[in-house]
């Protein structure tokens, strides 16, 4: 099953305006064209799950200059508030939310809702694909959608992010925000692997080049999923914009320069990791979080919401939800 260039433009175009109402908002699966995009990548529920029907809306949410593709699910049928909250996914760099159906589907099972969004440049979003000014721009499109969920969803709020969406995360703790009640950081992004290198790349060529070709990496120990991200996935970028080094750098600089915050979150690291130095990035976070919860584990590799099914379950259990 594939998404055709003409299709995704379909959904790209035909998101309607998300009001964080069941009753008004869209339900994609009664859409030819969404519903086949929920096929391609593991989230319809409603065919695999014959005891438990999620209810999922989707649209877009204007944070400008940007167009944000939007989901949210609640664990029921019935659009009543769930009663543990609401859990907000960020996805990492080159990630957009069909990425992310395992992990959705774990919450929902535990009796959360969820919101997940496309970041610029990513998935169904607007923007130049998997580039970005600044994280801060990130963080930005990160809060205005909270504080709509917020408005919304009068219920306790939680997060998980996952490498660059665990950066963003980490940014918006920082700034002294107390308005997640949990937040798990899955191989959160400091500084990659190799950041030296990337260095030099981005100091020679930022002048003249505007990116570079994307090297495909085994992060994780799903072989299917390695091979999807690569070969089937048609929302994947091929390159990687020197404005994104630009943005990383800045965020390296940033990260090292904060101020400790007292915030108790969970931080999660795979010890095969070989996109993250995630040797150097615990020892940058343990000092800039003194009170989080870090927890190793052996084998997992970047990717932990993606990872083979017995990793990807301690990473599930392990983040509190």
């Amino acid at each position: 099953m594939r998404l055709s260039p003409y299709e995704i433009q379909t959904l790209h175009t035909s998101l309607s305006v998300l009001n964080f109402d069941p009753l008004m908002d869209s339900d994609p699966s009664q859409e030819p064209v969404a519903g086949k995009y929920l096929r391609l990548y593991g989230m319809d529920y409603s065919e695999t799950d014959s005891a438990t029907h999620y209810l999922h809306r989707w649209g877009r949410v204007t944070v400008p200059p940007y167009t944000i593709a939007c989901h949210y699910w609640l664990p029921q049928q019935a659009p009543t508030l769930p009663e543990k909250g609401m859990v907000m996914v960020v996805h990492g760099y080159f990630d957009h939310v069909g990425l992310y159906g395992h992990l959705v589907r774990h919450l929902l099972e535990q009796g959360y809702g969820v919101v997940a969004f496309d970041l610029p440049g990513h998935g169904l979003s607007s923007g130049e694909r998997a580039s970005i000014a600044s994280f801060d721009d990130y963080v930005d499109v990160f809060e205005a959608i909270l504080s709509l969920v917020k408005r919304a969803f009068p219920v306790s709020l939680c997060a998980v992010g996952q490498s660059t969406g665990g950066a963003i995360l980490l940014k918006h703790l920082s700034l002294g925000n107390r308005d997640l009640a949990r937040v798990a950081l899955l191989a959160p992004l400091v500084e990659p692997a190799q950041w030296w290198f990337n260095r030099i790349i981005y100091a020679l060529g930022h002048r003249v080049l505007k990116g570079v070709k994307r090297v495909f990496k085994v992060n994780s120990g799903d072989a299917d999923f390695v091979r999807f991200i690569e070969h089937d996935d048609p929302l994947q970028p091929d390159y990687i914009p020197i404005a994104w080094l630009g943005a990383m750098r800045g965020w390296v600089r940033e990260c090292r320069a904060m101020k400790p915050c007292d915030f108790p979150a969970t931080i999660i690291q795979g010890t095969a990791d070989t996109t993250l130095s995630w040797r150097t990035n615990l020892r940058i976070l343990r000092r800039k979080f003194p009170a989080a919860t870090v927890v190793l584990i052996p084998e997992a590799r970047h990717h932990l919401v993606n990872e083979s099914p017995p990793l990807r379950q301690q990473v599930f259990e392990l983040m509190g939800f």
